[in-house]
């Protein structure tokens, strides 16, 4: 079964509910980003940041607005606990966008359910919405930090690695709990979005 698809006569619009649902996923994220940004950190990069779980089910749950708060709450997470300033952040956005909107992306591509009801979707989340998204958002991250003289180039592999790790584990703990015990009460509302924006 296909949840995606739009059974005959559903008709599914953005409104209010949506945006909603945005703000609500951004401060959510802004305070466990933060959190996680303060708790474990080695120099510039958090060896545990929970917010990647916001980021990579806010997609799935919610496409294009929970991309929006994964990209969004992060610079202000980030303006909160100090860890990057403003143009730093800004720098940041296309890895966000890579780890806010590759588990949503490849869930409706590839028919997934967020339920978790396989074995693909457990495989595609921890596959491609986990490892490869942060692989990109660790790699884009390095070199952000690379061209603001952050870091220097020997200092790369151990901030790759703490960057990756800490984001992956988090995605991959949180973001199975979250999906598996939240997706049932999340998809009966009107504000799951099953295209991009409702």
């Amino acid at each position: 079964m296909n949840i995606w698809k739009l059974e005959e006569g559903e008709v599914r619009k953005p409104g209010l509910a949506h945006f909603v649902m945005m703000a609500l996923f951004t401060g959510v994220g802004i305070v466990v980003g933060t959190f996680g940004s303060l708790a474990v950190s080695i120099g510039p990069v958090s060896c545990f940041w929970p917010g990647q779980a916001i980021q990579s089910v806010g997609c799935i749950w919610y496409g294009g607005w929970g991309a929006i708060a994964g990209v969004v709450f992060p610079m202000i997470s980030n303006a909160i606990s100090g860890s990057a300033a403003l143009p730093i952040s800004l720098a940041y956005i296309p890895g966000n966008l890579a780890q806010a909107a590759f588990a949503g992306y490849f869930f409706r591509k590839m028919k997934c359910n967020p339920k978790l009801t396989s074995t693909k979707d457990y495989l595609v989340f921890l596959i491609l919405g986990t490892l490869i998204a942060n692989i990109i958002g660790a790699a884009e991250g390095n070199l952000v930090l690379l061209a603001f003289g952050i870091i220097t180039p020997a200092g790369i592999p151990l901030n790759f690695l703490g960057w990756f790790l800490g984001n992956t584990i988090a995605s991959a703990i949180l973001g199975v709990i979250m999906l598996k015990f939240l997706s049932p009460l999340v998809m009966k509302t009107r504000t799951f979005c099953k295209g991009l924006w409702a």
